[in-house]
């Protein structure tokens, strides 16, 4: 959830900032990348429902943490401002389940429940608080588009994780 979190409000944060000072696009061309982010993460919570009633957390989170690891990358590394702009989407795409399946996962155990999710909502909220400062302290050394680059480095390794998100055994 700490890293879902993060994922999604680094970009929400400063993915128009970082386009326009790291890819060179002007300021209305910057918001219209936040905006292919924000397709993509409602394109992948509309489509992600589905995909989930059908493979089930562990697979459809492993699948969408991995495309958002790719996407960020290219998002930062590209060298072509098109490339970079696929790369947000797939992003986007990649984050949208994050912080609903941990949500769901935290309130599977119904006596439980309350106090699972309000710790999970705690972790997740701090890490759309916290992070995106942090980045910019980052951003300010490196430059914003770089740091941007913590985003995929700290995502790979949470797919480790992933299967702490199954359902109980009925």
């Amino acid at each position: 959830m700490l890293v879902a979190a993060f994922a999604e409000g680094s970009a929400n944060d400063w993915l128009a900032v970082a386009f326009i000072d790291g890819h060179d696009l002007g300021e209305a061309a910057g918001a219209a990348v936040f905006g292919v982010f924000v397709v993509g993460m409602t394109l992948g919570r509309t489509a992600g429902t589905v995909a989930l009633d059908r493979w089930g957390r562990v697979p459809v989170l492993s699948a969408t943490i991995l495309l958002a690891t790719f996407g960020a990358g290219v998002a930062v590394l590209a060298g072509s401002g098109p490339v970079a702009i696929a790369g947000v989407a797939l992003w986007g795409i990649g984050a949208s389940l994050g912080f609903p399946v941990g949500m769901s996962a935290a309130a599977d155990d119904e006596r439980r429940a309350p106090a699972r999710v309000s710790v999970v909502a705690v972790i997740g909220y701090t890490a759309f608080l916290a992070g995106p400062p942090l980045l910019g302290l980052l951003g300010d050394r490196v430059g914003t588009l770089r740091a941007l680059l913590v985003v995929p480095l700290l995502l790979l390794p949470t797919l480790a994780l992933v299967p702490a998100t199954r359902p109980p055994a009925r």
